[in-house]
C-alpha cells in the first residue's frame, strides 16, 4: 500500500512538473547521468524523454553550458545546497534561447544528486543587450561630447558613477576627484553652488537648470550652465561651459547701457541707477544737475566732429572727477550730461559753482587748440521736490533751459587762424549759472 501510494506521489509530482515552463532536470554529480526532466526540458533540448534519461546531462549542453555546470558544481555541497548561476546559458537545442539555472544539491538512493530548475530569461537578456548598447553609445557620445556628461547616484549614499572627460578640460580637476570622493564638490564651488547642490540631495527642490561656478586649481572661475533630470536611482545631466557666454552678455548689456563715445552711463542706465540711488538714499538729500554745452555746433562747424567728440570726452572727464565715488554722471543726448549728487547737503548754487570750476579750464584740441566749454546748468533738490528720479531730473531739465534764456548768449566763434593764434576760446559770452 505504501509502495502504491509512493508511486502516486511520484507521478502527481511529475504531472505538476511537467507543466510548469520551467526547464527542471535532476542528475547524479558523480557521472552526471540524467535521473529525471520534465517536458519543458526535452522540448528545449530537442529529445524525448526516455531518450535522455540515463544518458550523461553535459552531453546535451553547449560548451557554454557546461562551463556553467563545472562551476556550479564547484560551489554546491552539503554546506551550500543551493545556488544560482548569474550568466544566463544558451540551449543547444534552440540556441536563441537563453535560461537562469538554480541548482539543488541532494542525496538521492544513488547517491549525491543536483535538481537543477532553468528560467527563461531570452526577454531579459535581449533587453540587457540593448541597454548594453545604448549604455556603449551613450559613453562614445559623452566621451567625446565637449560638454560635460555625468550621472548621479543617490543609493546608497550619493555618488558619481560616470562624469565624462570633458570634465578634466573644462574645470582642471581629473574626473576621479568627483567620482572617487563625491564630497569633494563641495571644495571647489561657490557657496551659491553648494547650497543648490545640499538642497536638491535633500529633495527640497530639484534644478532642472542651474549655473554652478567651479574655482580651477588656477584660481579661475568657470560657470557651467548645468540642466539634470531625475532617473530612478539618481539624477543625470549636461554641464556646459558658458563662462564666456555670461562674460560677453554681461559686457553686451554693459555696452546697450553707456554711451559709446565717454563711456559714461546713458539715459537708459541712469534711470536705473537713479533709482537705486533714492532706494538706498533712504531719505537722504539729492540733488540733481541738468548741464547743457554751449556752442558744441560751433565747434563741430569750424573744427570738425572730431573735436566736439574731443570736447565731450573731456567734459565728461572733468565732471566724473569733480564728484564722488556715490554720485552719478551720464551723457544722456548730443551735448547734454546730468550729474546726480548723492546725499547733497551743499545748497544748490554750490554744486553749480562746482561744475563751472570742473568745466574753467581749456580742453585742447588734436591740433593744441584750447576750447574752453561753457555750460548752462539748471538744479533741482529732493529737499525741494521730493525723492521722484522723474520729477527732479524735469526741474533741473526746466531751471537749464530758464537760466539759458536769461543769458546773452554770444557764439563770437574764431576763425581757424585766430583759433590758431589765441591761448583759448571761449564760446559763450559769459559763465554764469
Amino acid at each position: 500500500m505504501i509502495n502504491v501510494m509512493s508511486e502516486r506521489v511520484r507521478w502527481d509530482a511529475e504531472a505538476i512538473l511537467d507543466a510548469v515552463p520551467e526547464r527542471v532536470v535532476r542528475y547524479r554529480i558523480d557521472d552526471f547521468a540524467i535521473t529525471y526532466c520534465n517536458v519543458a526540458w526535452c522540448q528545449s533540448y530537442g529529445v524525448e524523454r526516455e531518450q535522455a534519461i540515463g544518458r550523461p546531462l553535459d552531453t546535451f549542453l553547449t560548451v557554454d553550458g557546461r562551463d556553467g555546470l563545472r562551476t556550479q558544481l564547484r560551489i554546491l555541497g552539503p554546506d551550500r545546497p543551493v545556488a544560482t548561476d548569474p550568466t544566463a546559458r544558451s540551449t543547444s537545442g534552440h540556441p536563441d534561447l537563453w535560461l537562469e539555472w538554480v541548482d539543488r544539491y541532494m542525496v538521492g538512493p544513488d547517491g549525491p544528486e543536483v535538481l537543477s530548475v532553468g528560467r527563461d530569461v531570452t526577454a531579459r537578456r535581449d533587453a540587457e543587450l540593448r541597454l548594453a548598447a545604448s549604455e556603449a553609445r551613450f559613453r562614445n557620445l559623452a566621451d567625446h561630447s565637449s560638454d560635460i556628461v555625468w550621472r548621479l547616484a543617490t543609493v546608497p549614499v550619493p555618488h558619481f558613477d560616470y562624469i565624462s572627460p570633458s570634465f578634466e578640460r573644462v574645470t582642471g580637476y581629473p574626473t576621479e576627484l568627483l567620482t572617487d570622493h563625491f564630497e569633494s564638490i563641495f571644495d571647489i564651488v561657490d557657496e551659491a553652488s553648494r547650497r543648490a547642490v545640499e538642497i536638491s540631495l535633500r529633495g527640497e527642490h530639484e534644478f532642472v537648470e542651474v549655473d554652478l561656478s567651479f574655482r580651477r586649481p588656477d584660481g579661475s572661475i568657470v560657470i557651467l550652465e548645468t540642466r539634470a533630470t531625475r532617473i530612478s536611482d539618481g539624477v543625470q545631466g549636461v554641464s556646459r561651459d558658458v563662462t564666456e557666454f555670461l562674460r560677453l552678455q554681461a559686457r553686451l548689456t554693459e555696452l546697450a547701457s553707456l554711451d559709446p563715445l565717454t563711456g559714461l552711463p546713458n539715459r537708459r542706465r541712469l534711470a536705473e541707477l537713479f533709482e537705486e540711488l533714492l532706494d538706498r538714499a533712504d531719505g537722504c538729500a539729492t540733488a540733481v544737475a541738468y548741464v547743457d554745452l554751449d556752442g558744441l555746433k560751433e565747434i563741430n562747424d569750424l573744427y570738425g566732429h572730431e573735436a566736439g567728440d574731443t570736447i565731450l570726452c573731456g567734459v565728461a572727464r572733468r565732471l566724473s572727477d569733480a564728484t564722488g565715488p556715490d554720485d552719478i554722471v551720464a551723457r544722456i543726448g548730443g551735448d547734454e550730461f546730468v550729474v546726480v549728487f548723492d546725499g547733497a547737503s551743499d545748497r544748490t548754487d554750490e554744486l553749480v559753482a562746482r561744475i563751472h570750476d570742473a568745466l574753467r579750464e581749456p580742453i585742447e584740441l588734436d591740433d593744441g587748440t584750447p576750447i574752453v566749454a561753457h555750460a548752462s546748468v539748471g538744479i533741482s533738490h529732493s529737499d525741494d521736490v521730493g525723492d521722484n528720479a522723474s520729477q527732479l531730473l524735469a526741474v533741473a531739465d526746466q531751471a537749464m533751459y530758464e537760466n539759458k534764456r536769461r543769458r546773452r548768449l554770444s557764439t563770437t566763434v574764431p576763425t581757424r587762424r585766430a583759433a590758431q593764434t589765441r591761448r583759448a576760446v571761449e564760446l559763450t559770452a559769459g559763465s554764469g549759472g
